[in-house]
C-alpha cells in the first residue's frame, strides 16, 4: 500500500480532466507550447497536463538534488495537489516536457514555475540536470538524465545528486 491512502488522499485519478477532452495518451499530437499544458485546478494548481502526452508534471518541481535511488522514492512517496501515484521519468518523457524554441529552462514560465538557479530553497523548473527512471543499459551504475541548460540526454552515475521532476500517468515499460 502506498503512503497517504486511507488518509484522506485521492488515489491517482485524473482529476478535472474528463474523458476525450483532447488529451491524447498516444504522443501523437505537437501542440504549441501556448496550448500543450494546463493547469491543473483540481490539483490546487500544483500539477500540469501535457495534453500532447497525457502526462501530468509537477508544476514546482522541488529544489532538492538527491541521488538516484532516493529521487524514485520521493516521487512515490510525494504528494501533489492532495493526489498520490507520482513517479520519475523515463528520459524519452522527461525531454518531451521541453520546448526548444523557449530559452533555458525550455518550459513555459506561463505555466511552469521557473526557479531561480541561486536559491536551493524555492520549488522550480530550474536549469540544469534531471534523473530520469531510465537505467543505463551498458554501465549497471548509471541512469540516464536530461540537461534543462541546453538540450541534451546523459547517464550519470545513481549516486550523483540530481534534480527530480515527478510525473504521473501511464508508464511505458519498454522507455525504462
Amino acid at each position: 500500500m502506498l503512503a497517504g491512502y486511507g488518509a484522506g488522499v485521492t488515489p491517482a485519478v485524473a482529476q478535472g480532466v474528463a474523458p476525450n477532452s483532447g488529451v491524447t495518451s498516444g504522443w501523437d499530437s505537437a501542440l504549441p507550447a501556448a496550448r500543450q499544458f494546463i493547469i491543473l485546478t483540481a490539483f490546487n494548481g500544483e500539477a500540469v497536463l501535457d495534453k500532447n502526452t497525457g502526462l501530468v508534471w509537477e508544476q514546482a518541481p522541488t529544489a532538492a538534488t538527491p541521488s538516484w535511488s532516493t529521487a524514485k522514492r520521493s516521487c512515490v512517496n510525494r504528494e501533489i495537489g492532495g493526489t498520490v501515484g507520482w513517479r520519475l521519468p523515463s528520459v524519452v518523457e522527461l525531454t518531451s516536457v521541453q520546448d526548444h524554441t523557449l530559452p533555458a529552462p525550455f518550459v513555459p514560465a506561463s505555466v511552469f514555475t521557473i526557479g531561480n538557479p541561486g536559491d536551493i530553497t524555492t520549488p522550480g523548473v530550474r536549469t540544469g540536470a534531471y534523473w530520469s527512471a531510465t537505467a543505463s543499459v551498458d554501465l549497471p551504475d548509471n541512469a540516464c538524465g536530461a540537461f534543462f541548460n541546453h538540450l541534451d540526454v546523459f547517464t550519470a552515475g545513481k549516486s550523483g545528486t540530481l534534480h527530480v521532476w515527478c510525473v504521473r500517468g501511464p508508464m511505458n515499460a519498454d522507455a525504462y
